[in-house]
């Protein structure tokens, strides 16, 4: 085997980011561009993209309580990212509204008014692209269908800014774009 540092990525870098469009949208064959209508950028991460795939497993069992064999039952794929911009996208994911902001008033005077939570939050579906950039390498994780599960904690403190942290499982395909010379061959 040979030993590559070049292999090995650190991911974050500026361009970071989570793309979203309505579900069922074309998504995107090229890295070198960041996807355009009907994906919309949620703006900046404060802790990048964590991936996470578990798997249940059966575990068949002989004398004396060796495996013999195990047999995978389940999978579940989540990836949780946390936006520290609040826009109306992104409050409109935590909260699960439907309905735009009603603005009263006018210039320094205008106030935005959102219902959020309600009693049961909607399932929300999109399409989506998880920009991750590593110096010149950039790596899309691309996918047809996500559903927004678990909200973080979203805290109102004077010495931590308001983080909207969310999970979202991974129910449709997903593939990965990546300009890596490791995979491109280049």
């Amino acid at each position: 085997m040979t030993l590559n540092k070049s292999n090995v990525r650190i991911f974050g870098d500026l361009g970071t980011e989570v793309f979203l469009a309505p579900k069922g949208s074309v998504l995107p064959e090229d890295v070198n561009i960041d996807p355009d209508a009907p994906f919309e950028g949620l703006g900046w991460l404060s802790e990048g993209i964590d991936v996470d795939i578990s798997v249940d497993v059966y575990k068949a069992k002989g004398v004396g309580g060796v495996t013999l064999r195990t047999k995978v039952t389940g999978t579940e794929r989540t990836i949780k990212f946390q936006c520290p911009e609040d826009t109306p996208g992104v409050r409109d994911l935590y909260y699960g509204i439907t309905t735009p902001d009603v603005v009263t008033g006018a210039g320094a005077a205008a106030v935005a008014k959102s219902q959020i939570l309600p009693e049961r939050l909607p399932t929300i579906q999109r399409a989506a692209v998880f920009k991750n950039v590593d110096e010149g390498i950039t790596e899309y994780l691309c996918c047809t269908n996500i559903e927004i599960t678990d909200r973080g904690t979203l805290s109102y403190k004077s010495d931590k800014e308001k983080i909207y942290e969310f999970t979202v499982e991974l129910v449709g395909d997903l593939y990965i774009l990546t300009n890596d010379p490791v995979f491109t061959g280049v």
